[in-house]
């Protein structure tokens, strides 16, 4: 299988020094003596600390491409993980991408997905676009998003294996359009030698760069005072531990010390501090949404103003979380409020104009 959806002279630059890349046979290169990308499947990789995957998952996704190639994408999926059907609805539900309505995108855009996973909001963002480049972290799983895209028409689309360090392969204003959906919480826990917070801001600071002035970003992720993580649920980015995130960062550390486990593989921030770290890092003009019932499924967005919130509460059948605790406690909590306890954060903001000084964007977001 070979990527041929356009023509990679120019698309890429080094994501360190930043030189355009060229190809050259089955790799892409940059000036003499600089570093030389690997090109598989006609897929380059950019990947700073080798594969991803586990050997488990990888031969997994392996069977996946191999079936995909055979059968089908859906047939494919469906196959490889009959046993796990939530993970077929997770990559196939077309309503988990209702998130695009929010963007300004159209036929000229040009976008970037962030971690597409297995192509389920590639398609339909490719389906709008002018083009789409897609970074994802996981060799089998870029291989896969090829072929759903080459299977479904979409010759608009070029996908890279990359950015584990939070570095982009691509030149200064190239986008319109970034979307990145339920990836920032994950985004460090590869650099283990940096903490977790500087990484996420090197990530913003990146999609700042590689936008057009007055571009958007679009950022889904997880909310670190969700209700549920309020009340003492356990918290997935932090090895399930109870409150997890909404515990002061220092008691966190403490606890996963004391219980033997590694650092937190995820990084959860509250609704104010993430609008923090957009506007140091060059964004405004930030719109918040409240994913309801929740961010993996969402049935609609509701701007996090209090009029709006208030008048989403008023109609019959609305849903204000995904579980039962939550559903009852969230129906109290003032509507000024919500937005600082819904399970998750998403935010639609713009490139401004001139973008902040170094110091500016290291300013730390504490809440």
């Amino acid at each position: 299988m070979q990527q041929q959806v356009r023509a990679l002279d120019g698309v890429y630059v080094c994501p360190r020094t930043r030189s355009p890349l060229r190809q050259e046979g089955s790799t892409l290169q940059g000036d003499a003596g600089g570093p030389v990308y690997e090109l598989r499947n006609g897929i380059p990789r950019f990947l700073s600390f080798g594969a991803a995957e586990t050997a488990e998952i990888s031969a997994q996704l392996e069977r996946l491409n191999e079936l995909a190639g055979r059968d089908g994408w859906l047939a494919a999926l469906q196959s490889v993980y009959a046993s796990d059907p939530g993970m077929v609805r997770y990559v196939t539900a077309g309503d988990r991408a209702s998130f695009v309505e929010l963007l300004p995108i159209d036929r000229a855009s040009r976008v970037l997905e962030i971690g597409p996973g297995l192509g389920q909001f590639t398609v339909p963002l490719a389906r709008r676009a002018g083009s789409v480049s897609a970074l994802e972290v996981v060799g089998g799983q870029a291989e896969f998003v090829v072929r759903r895209c080459r299977e479904e028409g979409l010759a608009n689309v070029d996908v890279a294996v990359g950015g584990d360090d939070c570095r982009l392969p691509y030149a200064d204003a190239s986008f319109d359009l970034i979307v990145l959906n339920l990836v920032f919480e994950w985004c460090a826990s590869r650099c283990a030698g940096e903490e977790p917070i500087d990484v996420q801001r090197r990530l913003l600071a990146e999609m700042a760069r590689v936008l057009k002035p007055g571009g958007s970003l679009y950022l889904a992720t997880k909310n670190r005072y969700a209700l549920r993580y309020v009340i003492g649920k356990g918290d997935e980015h932090m090895h399930y531990l109870p409150f997890g995130n909404a515990l002061p960062r220092w008691l966190g550390r403490l606890a996963l010390h004391l219980k033997g486990l590694p650092r937190a593989p995820g990084l959860l921030h509250s609704h104010a501090a993430l609008g923090r770290m957009l506007r140091q890092a060059g964004f405004d003009r930030l719109r918040s949404f409240w994913a309801t019932p929740e961010m993996r499924y969402p049935a609609e967005y509701v701007p996090t103003d209090p009029a709006a919130i208030r008048a989403a509460r008023r109609r019959p059948g609305f849903v204000q979380g995904d579980a039962r605790s939550v559903r009852l406690l969230m129906r109290w909590v003032p509507a000024p409020l919500v937005k600082h306890l819904t399970p998750g954060l998403a935010f639609v903001a713009t490139k401004g104009a001139t973008q902040p000084s170094t110091s500016t964007s290291k300013t730390a977001a504490t809440a």
